[in-house]
């Protein structure tokens, strides 16, 4: 099998959506593999996202999203609906740990149900208001799940364990919709490319991770520019623990009596043991089960001083070679 070579561009002057205007077909294609990796749910969905445009967009705009008008302009270039509805998607597992060292380095994999993803992300270069910083993500996507902002901090997102209601998962699901929905904060996404884009250093980053209004609950993970910046950062809506160990998967480990949520992905719990009983980070070759599953999509280190490498995955296949970018500096477009 030929591995796919992962394109590196420079949108620091137009942002996200320059990367969606100068390629339109490329976010529409990752729309379509969202919508085939749902199987009989996507024809279900398809003819929904007209509306679920809709809803979505009335949401942000009560929220105040500063992205709204970026998400809006994503489905203008992309010339049909659902943009704004796959801006507030947030269904996804992963595993993350900050190594020490001088840098420290920051490993995840990413687990997501939707089938080639792996072979289409791209590493984008991207400039804030507090500087340069860097992603690997699909054309169209505005929210951010990892980051690495030179001299200053990488961070990354796992998604939250699940709320138990007691009643079953069709109610545990439908109530945590119902709890977003009324929430006036940030989506987690949109939250940490918020972060990337305006926090100056490690200490500001974990201050508005910690504090910032959140409208679900999120695991975040920094690493700073010295030995000993690492923190993992546990939120729900309103209630906020940070761990001395910088390692999560996706369940909760003191936040908010944990037994009450229920872990995300497959084996949360094993694939925190596997990467807290690593030395060091695993070569994108060497990952092993539990780590990489049939979900696994990315796999991705960064180091704030300035690298990021990436592989992507259709499972435990390879689909890429691994792309390693290293900043400051021009990358040059593929």
């Amino acid at each position: 099998m030929t591995l796919a070579k992962i394109p590196l561009y420079d949108h620091r002057q137009d942002g996200l959506i320059g990367l969606v205007r100068k390629r339109p077909e490329a976010a529409g294609a990752v729309m379509d593999a969202v919508l085939s990796g749902m199987g009989p749910t996507g024809r279900i969905v398809r003819p929904a996202l007209a509306r679920a445009d809709r809803m979505a967009e009335r949401w942000l705009r009560r929220a105040g999203d500063p992205y709204l008008d970026e998400i809006l302009a994503v489905r203008a270039a992309v010339g049909r609906p659902g943009p704004v509805a796959f801006s507030l998607s947030y269904e996804f597992g992963c595993t993350t740990r900050v190594f020490d060292g001088a840098p420290p380095t920051l490993f995840r994999t990413l687990d997501w149900p939707f089938r080639g993803l792996g072979e289409r992300v791209e590493i984008v270069h991207l400039r804030g208001p507090a500087g340069d910083w860097t992603t690997a993500t699909w054309p169209g996507v505005v929210g951010v799940v990892h980051g690495v902002a030179p001299g200053r901090f990488a961070a990354a997102l796992n998604q939250a364990p699940e709320r138990r209601s007691g009643l079953g998962r069709p109610v545990d699901w439908l109530s945590g919709k119902r709890r977003f929905w009324r929430s006036r904060g940030l989506p987690p996404t949109h939250l940490l490319r918020r972060v990337l884009e305006t926090c100056p250093d490690y200490e500001s980053a974990c201050e508005v991770l910690a504090t910032a209004p959140l409208a679900a609950p999120a695991i975040f993970t920094l690493a700073g520019t010295e030995r000993g910046q690492a923190v993992t950062i546990e939120r729900t809506e309103t209630a906020m623990a940070s761990l001395a160990r910088p390692a999560a998967a996706n369940a909760f480990s003191e936040i908010e009596a944990p037994r009450r949520w229920r872990p995300r992905g497959i084996d949360s719990d094993g694939r925190l043991a596997q990467i807290c009983a690593l030395d060091v980070a695993p070569a994108h070759d060497a990952i092993a089960p539990p780590i990489l599953n049939a979900l696994t999509r990315l796999a991705v280190t960064m180091t704030p001083a300035g690298q990021l490498s990436v592989t992507g995955f259709d499972g435990p296949a390879r689909t890429t070679e691994t792309q390693t970018a290293r900043l400051p500096g021009l990358m040059p477009e593929a």
